[in-house]
Formats: structure tokens, C-alpha cells, sequence
């Protein structure tokens, strides 16, 4: 039984941030959107009580999805528990203060995260293109209609924000909302240069650094990179290959996670998708060997794209390097416990 569903409802966004992979591969990059009707399809009138469906995704924003908020009402009704992600920097007060309404008809069921990296001085410079006046009524008019911590502010902690943490703990505070910080493995392999733009026109290149908040597990996942080079090389002991393998968890044969993407296809996790939308490792050329759209949900049912031979017998037996579908994604990205996953940091009041 699926536990939990990524959804990747738009891969449009109002923002630009560096390191998001729509802006780093623009070339590659198609506005593709479901619908509320695609996802009743989907998920049709059922009980999804004990499902968690989270609205984030690879490329977009969900808020700007005109049907989110739809969508977020038809799973709530019939039984799901709702996340969505966002720069928080889209549609009107209004629209917030619908959806902070549904989340308090439905109490504990929808949870809102928002992505919001400093405050009035630096929230622009990782998030591009986002507007302060705009992020700061939004939090408000939510918390207007739902004000029992029905959301949780979510920072990630970069050298040119780390002083603005304090302020906007006190800000997360005073609209109901709990506080975290976020560190990225991402982050700590990458300076991304965000274009921060200037009344005068010119622009302003910023290097976004970690700062001091580097994540936990980044001698772990040092350590994997090495083990990758190292099979590649054919330097690596079976039982060394072995224990690596057995460390693997994966989201949705350990834990009953799917993802949709933008295009309607499914995939086992956000990951995997990311590396598709990049073409990384040639992984769509060597996934093309099977039926045209046999993981598209405008053509198949969640269950026949689940029963398929990819799904029930191969990807597991593709985290061996010398399997011909073998993807060093698998490995790099959930080996060791998923120590390359994003830590969150919940503030203790």
C-alpha cells in the first residue's frame, strides 16, 4: 500500500533560484501542469486516510498550479493529509486565506511549509525573482484563518542570511508558525551565483555559501562518492559492494513512496526524476527499451505502471553497478541510511 505521494503538480514557478534544476537547465525546461480533473482521475472518490500527499516537486511551485487549492480540498475530503511547499511569494492574500480556511476545517490535515531562506534583507538573494512585501502578507493572511500552527517556516542557512535567522524565528513566532532550519547536501558541494537585480538595472552577482551550518552527514556522503569511483574502477571488494548496498533505502520499497512528475509520469522518488529531467546517465535512453508510456498516468492506473517488470523486479536488482540499468543516482542518494537526504532542524522553543 502506497504511504506517501510527491506530487510535482507545475513545473512553472515564480522564482529563479540558482541552484533549482529548471533554472540551471533552462534549455531543457517544458511549462507542463496537471490538473484538477488529472488528479481525480488519479486518486478518484476513496477513503486516503493514513496517505500523506506532499506537494513539492523537482521543478515548480504548486501555488502556482491554478488548481491547487482544488486539489488540496478534494484529498482533505476524502481522508489524505495534505503538505504543500512554497517560496510563499505567489497568488493573492485572498487565495492564502482560503487555503488557511481549509486547514482549519480540516485540523491537523493540511500543513503548510514555507520555504522562506532570511528575511526582509536577504530572502530575495537565494530566492529570485521573490518579492518581501509579497511573502510577508501571505504568511499573514494564512495565519489569519489559521492560526494554530498550521504551518512551519523552513530556512535554509546560508553565510549571507545566517543573521537573520534570530529575526525571522521571532517573525515564524508571532504568526503561529514553527521554525527550522534546513541544510542541503546540495549546498555543500555547490557556491551557486544568484543575479540579484538593481533598480538601476545592472545586476548584482551573489556566491551563496553554506556558511557554518554545513550538513551532518557530508564525510558520510564523501565516502559514497569515493565508493562510486572506486567500483567504477573495479576497486571495490564484494563484501564492501555488498555492505553499501544493503544500506540503501529507498522511498518507495522501504517506505511506499511515489513520485508524480509535472508530465504525469511516475517514478520512485524525486530523484530519479530529476536525474530523467537532466538526462543523467542516459537514464531515459536506457528506459526507453520499454513500452512508450508504460510509466505515464495519462495512460495507465498506478497499479498496472507498479505491477510493471521495472518496478517489481528491476530496480532493486539495478543498484548492482553491473547491471545494465544500474544508476549511480540510487546509491549516491539514499546509501548509508539516505544520509545525502536534507536535514530539518526544528526550533526548541
Amino acid at each position: 500500500m502506497i504511504k506517501k505521494v510527491e506530487l510535482e503538480i507545475t513545473s512553472d514557478c515564480n522564482a529563479a533560484c540558482p541552484g533549482c534544476a529548471r533554472t540551471l537547465n533552462k534549455d531543457l525546461l517544458q511549462i507542463q501542469s496537471f490538473t484538477f480533473e488529472d488528479l481525480k482521475r488519479i486518486f478518484p472518490a476513496d477513503d486516503y486516510t493514513g496517505v500523506i500527499f506532499k506537494f513539492c516537486g523537482v521543478l515548480g511551485d504548486p501555488i502556482v498550479n491554478p488548481d491547487c487549492l482544488k486539489m488540496v480540498e478534494w484529498l482533505v475530503y476524502n481522508g489524505g493529509y495534505c503538505e504543500i511547499s512554497t517560496n510563499g511569494g505567489y497568488n493573492t492574500a485572498d487565495w492564502w486565506r482560503r487555503l488557511g480556511q481549509l486547514a482549519s476545517t480540516y485540523p491537523g490535515r493540511v500543513h503548510i511549509h514555507f520555504c522562506i531562506d532570511g528575511h526582509k534583507e536577504t530572502n530575495h538573494i537565494y530566492r529570485v525573482n521573490t518579492k518581501w512585501k509579497i511573502v510577508e502578507r501571505n504568511i499573514a493572511a494564512f495565519a489569519e484563518t489559521a492560526p494554530d500552527q498550521h504551518a512551519t517556516w523552513i530556512y535554509i542557512v546560508f553565510d549571507h542570511n545566517e543573521h537573520e535567522i534570530d529575526v525571522a524565528k521571532q517573525h515564524a513566532e508571532q504568526v503561529g508558525f514553527m521554525f527550522a532550519t534546513r541544510t542541503s547536501m546540495r549546498n555543500n558541494y555547490y557556491q551557486w551565483i544568484a543575479q540579484v537585480g538593481k533598480k538601476n538595472q545592472k545586476i548584482e552577482k551573489r556566491i551563496t555559501t553554506t556558511g557554518t551550518k554545513e550538513h551532518s552527514k557530508k564525510e558520510v556522503v564523501q565516502e559514497i562518492d569515493n565508493f562510486i569511483k572506486d567500483y567504477k574502477q573495479d576497486k571495490i571488494s564484494n563484501d564492501k559492494k555488498q555492505e553499501m548496498l544493503d544500506s540503501i533505502v529507498c522511498k518507495y520499497i522501504h517506505e511506499s513512496e511515489i513520485f508524480i512528475a509535472s508530465d504525469l509520469t511516475l517514478w520512485p522518488c524525486c530523484f530519479l526524476w530529476d536525474s530523467a529531467f537532466k538526462n543523467k546517465e542516459g537514464i531515459k535512453d536506457k528506459l526507453n527499451q520499454f513500452d512508450p508510456n508504460w510509466n505515464n498516468l495519462a495512460y495507465r492506473t498506478i497499479d498496472e505502471i507498479l505491477q510493471h517488470k521495472w518496478y517489481k523486479e528491476i530496480l532493486a536488482a539495478s543498484w548492482e553497478p553491473v547491471h545494465p540499468l544500474h544508476f549511480t543516482r540510487c546509491i549516491r542518494t539514499c546509501a548509508k541510511n539516505k544520509a545525502y537526504h536534507n536535514k530539518i532542524n526544528y526550533a526548541v522553543k
